[in-house]
């Protein structure tokens, strides 16, 4: 099904279809569908004031207009709009939404901005509930992420993040909409590598140049491990010798099929201590339809292999809601998991990306996926069972398109929180971030504002212009201080 959405305001569409799809997860058009939605705003006296038109309903919200500066107003009139239509979805559709009107990828900084306005952590769960209509749940998720983040949440002046992308992996997965292609021929890899190792050096030496350090560092993809362990090696002296002294490092290994003793050796001896070895599912079935090229068993000889290699902490993630799975499936994941006893565990909602397969087998209908009750059963049993077993959660974040409007969710044992995945999520640490696809996403904390640079997607673009990606860095980060 898709939906019409027309409004007299058009610069509250995409607000407006982000609360659409929390009830109806299909497209939103503005000149065709299968549903018609009417939006009519204005101002009435000191209210702004929401007419809605669905179907055979009519629905007024009148919301008290007080906020002062340009951002401030802006902020509650998409506020005011997104929740009028809420209210009336939600009686038509007879649904109670467990992360109420929040269509937002973080909705821990809503607690955190109440938290800055001398709420305690209880009367910020409170507000979200009563605001935003947040589930007494999911509100109580954020109360325990906000104890795990405390005193990690930040940076100390003068310090950043570092992400490097290796965007190359054995295959690509089904659910997959990120920026990486095929190994291929590998043809690609050594002139990648070479342009990688070029703008290590020279951010590197702009960090130093600025007197900043790094705290926490991130090789993700793709799959880093997809690399031969002389390469990963090499990209690894070469990060540790321009960005030296970090606080924590973490390779995303990821993909059992590539995984190797050397190549964990090669990880280990150069003082990484956190690696990711990620099922995503102990089903081989479901591996084969998510494209996967590899088994179960392949996930258990690779933990013990990083186990053998030394790691004090290694991540799993699994994906709930994957297509064909039900919640003994999932269960039987999770109970995989628990029993090889993980340092952590990223809970994943199956998001379908609009470039990934499985998006384009929905079109189509011809692909199996969990209905949202099923798919929070999922979510839940996860939560209960880490719980049980001393995991806590620590980060959060949400995505479009994700099965029943859920969210991803990270579980640690206590002393064992990634401090990158908290500082990039939070968006509270700047992050310097090099290879192709990444987004450089400087913090100025004094001005409070976010300044992005995005290095180039494509892979040979990536090659050709480095020169460049690096003098966009330059640009933004001599633009102020930490």
């Amino acid at each position: 099904m898709t939906v019409r959405l027309e409004t007299n305001e058009p610069a509250l569409f995409g607000e407006l279809a982000d609360v659409i799809r929390i009830f109806y997860p299909t497209s939103v058009k503005a000149d065709e569908g299968d549903l018609y939605i009417r939006h009519e705003g204005g101002i009435q006296e000191d209210s702004w004031q929401d007419r809605f038109y669905v179907l055979c309903f009519e629905h007024t919200f009148l919301s008290p207009r007080r906020a002062v500066g340009e951002l401030a107003i802006k902020r509650e009139r998409k506020r005011a709009a997104k929740t009028g239509l809420f209210l009336l979805l939600r009686t038509i559709s007879g649904q109670s939404p467990a992360w109420g009107s929040l269509t937002g990828i973080r909705p821990t900084r809503l607690l955190y901005e109440r938290l800055e306005a001398g709420d305690t952590p209880a009367a910020a769960a409170l507000y979200l509930r009563e605001k935003f209509f947040v589930s007494e749940e999911k509100a109580g998720l954020l109360k325990e992420i906000e104890r795990m983040q405390r005193g990690l949440r930040t940076v100390p002046p003068g310090q950043f993040d570092l992400y490097i992308g290796i965007p190359f992996c054995p295959t690509r997965c089904a659910y997959c909409s990120f920026s990486s292609g095929e190994l291929g021929d590998g043809r690609l890899v050594e002139p990648y590598l070479a342009a990688l190792s070029q703008e290590i050096r020279a951010c590197g030496a702009m960090m130093r140049e600025m007197g900043l350090s790094m705290r926490a560092a991130y090789m993700g993809g793709g799959t880093p491990t997809s690399l031969g362990a002389a390469q990963l090696a090499r990209v690894l002296d070469e990060a540790q010798a321009a960005f030296p002294g970090a606080r924590e490092w973490t390779v995303e290994a990821g993909r059992p099929d590539s995984i190797t003793m050397e190549k964990l050796r090669a990880i280990r001896e150069r003082g990484v201590e956190r690696v990711c070895v990620n099922p995503q599912t102990f089903s081989d079935e479901t591996l084969r339809r998510i494209g996967r090229a590899h088994t179960a068993q392949d996930t258990l000889r690779a933990f013990a292999l990083a186990r053998e290699a030394g790691f004090a902490h290694i991540n799993m993630d699994v994906i709930a809601a994957l297509p064909g799975e039900d919640l003994p499936q999932f269960r039987a994941t999770i109970e995989q998991v628990l029993a090889l006893d993980p340092e952590s565990v990223t809970v994943h909602s199956l998001a379908i990306k609009r470039s990934s397969r499985l998006h384009e087998e929905l079109v189509t209908e011809k692909s199996d996926y969990a209905a949202p009750e099923s798919a929070a059963e999922m979510i839940r049993f996860a939560r209960e069972s880490l719980r049980g077993h001393g995991y806590f959660p620590y980060y959060l974040y949400r995505q479009k398109y994700m099965a029943g409007n859920l969210e991803n969710t990270g579980y640690a044992k206590e002393g064992h929180a990634c401090l990158y995945n908290i500082g990039n999520m939070e968006e509270t640490a700047p992050v310097l971030a090099l290879g192709a696809g990444a987004v450089t996403k400087w913090l100025f904390a004094r001005e409070r504002r976010i300044e992005r640079a995005p290095n180039v997607r494509n892979i040979e673009e990536y090659i050709a212009r480095v020169e460049e990606m690096i003098e966009r860095k330059r640009a933004l980060i001599g633009g102020g201080e930490l």
